[in-house]
């Protein structure tokens, strides 16, 4: 009896952080900021672990850098993974609603629960998740692994000025219009706000992208304290912790390569010119929009989104 409770008091602590939000705004600064934590783990955009599986059926496939999965996941694991994220029928002819309920009925839904077989393999209790598209959250809160609290789940809605969001877009993807990005940027809000909202007030929390890397201190004891784990300083300079996230931001992993004296992969000098080859290993808010965004493009925006980024702006230049 006192095993049992043992083993479940640890299952209990066990907790998966989900940051939740769009693209562009520090979701991944932040997964590796806590992945570096002596108790976290970043998984990246875990949420693409099904489609790089379709292509190449390995966990050595998972991540472009060490040994990691392949040493510690089997190849069953990796099909667990990949049928559980894929949020796809596991029979063609059974709906997945339909499966879903039979299996836990029986008890037979371990592959439905795939953070329980992260945390058992990677030995860490802190799991980040920065998949960060709201239907990708929903989904996964109500897998019975979080409704059941087998594992706790916390959501981190990490929010920018959308402005700067637009920009980064328009950088990366020229080929792209104001108005496409901004209908976008606008969705995105309206959705990350109904799945925050729907999780209770002590698991959920909203960091501002220019806060953190404004106040990186400040900001992140404030995270650490809500997940309710131990600030640790180090955790900062996550360029300097070995990672091995699934997918992500390119330019998050231009100073990890930096930092290793690596040369800044040609795919980020494409988007990003110097900017990180010449940049000093430090956190540094990302203000470009104010010298690259039209004021034709500007108004173009919030043509669209109305006030719906006035909360958001952040005018000061540093």
């Amino acid at each position: 009896m006192i095993l049992f409770l043992a083993e479940f008091l640890l299952i209990m602590a066990n907790k998966v952080v989900f940051i939740l939000g769009i693209g562009r705004s520090g979701s991944t600064m932040l997964d590796l900021m806590l992945g570096s934590h002596s108790e976290g783990f970043s998984l990246g955009e875990i949420s693409k672990l099904p489609e790089i599986y379709r292509r190449h059926p390995s966990p050595a496939s998972f991540c472009p850098t060490g040994t990691f999965w392949q040493d510690h996941f089997s190849q069953k694991d990796a099909e667990q993974l990949a049928l559980g994220l894929g949020g796809r029928r596991l029979n063609q002819f059974v709906p997945l609603k339909v499966e879903r309920w039979v299996r836990e009925l029986v008890g037979k839904d371990a592959v439905l629960n795939p953070y329980l077989l992260l945390h058992e393999r990677i030995q860490k209790s802190l799991l980040i998740d920065s998949s960060k598209y709201p239907d990708w959250v929903g989904q996964r809160l109500k897998a019975r692994e979080f409704r059941q609290n087998k594992l706790e789940a916390y959501v981190i809605n990490v929010v920018r000025d959308g402005r700067a969001v637009l920009n980064s877009y328009l950088r990366a993807y020229p080929d792209r219009t104001v108005e496409t990005l901004s209908r976008r940027w606008l969705s995105n809000l309206e959705e990350s706000e109904r799945v925050y909202d729907s999780v209770s007030p002590e698991r959920r929390l909203r960091v501002r992208y220019e806060e953190l890397a404004t106040s990186p201190t400040e900001t992140m004891q404030q995270v650490c304290s809500f997940l309710k784990i131990p600030f640790e300083p180090d955790m900062l300079e996550y360029w300097k912790h070995e990672h091995y996230y699934i997918a992500g931001s390119r330019s998050a992993r231009a100073l990890i390569a930096r930092y290793h004296e690596q040369p800044v992969p040609d795919a980020v000098k494409e988007v990003h010119g110097n900017y990180y080859a010449d940049m000093d290993l430090t956190i540094k808010l990302d203000q470009r929009w104010r010298k690259e965004l039209s004021a034709e493009k500007i108004k173009a925006f919030y043509d669209i989104v109305g006030d719906r980024n006035r909360p958001l702006e952040w005018n000061e230049s540093s």
